[in-house]
């Protein structure tokens, strides 16, 4: 299961709503729900970077309230500018956990490398 894919569909998804081509299912079409809301988000990228669990830590909160209290449909999607200004915070918020988790695996790769080479060293 590669996070990092997972993740980059997320994006992909917010930036289908923010073009105005989709919209917000929730837990019903966001990637790493898909896999992670089912065990509690253990493991879920977003409540691992975020620190709290069910995109707590995350812009998602203030998209959904909005969405409800002022639009109220049931299909989330771009209605006005500030609909526009939360969707584009949380694809940024996304893409943040994407470059995160691409640095934490090439620091993993490097610590992996070091230790490959350690290991070399001595025998």
């Amino acid at each position: 299961m590669n996070k990092i894919k997972i993740m980059q569909s997320s994006v992909a998804k917010w930036n289908r709503i923010i073009e105005g081509k989709g919209t917000d299912g929730g837990v019903l079409d966001c990637p790493p729900c898909r896999i992670y809301y089912p065990v509690i988000c253990t493991g879920c990228p977003i409540a691992e970077y975020g620190g709290k669990k069910f995109c707590k830590a995350s812009p998602y909160p203030e998209w959904y309230h909005h969405q409800n209290n002022v639009h109220g449909f049931l299909r989330r999607k771009i209605y006005c500018p500030e609909c526009l200004r939360l969707a584009t915070e949380m694809r940024d918020y996304m893409i943040e956990i994407v470059e995160y988790l691409k640095q934490k695996e090439i620091e993993q790769q490097k610590a992996a490398a070091k230790s490959d080479e350690s290991v070399n060293d001595c025998c």
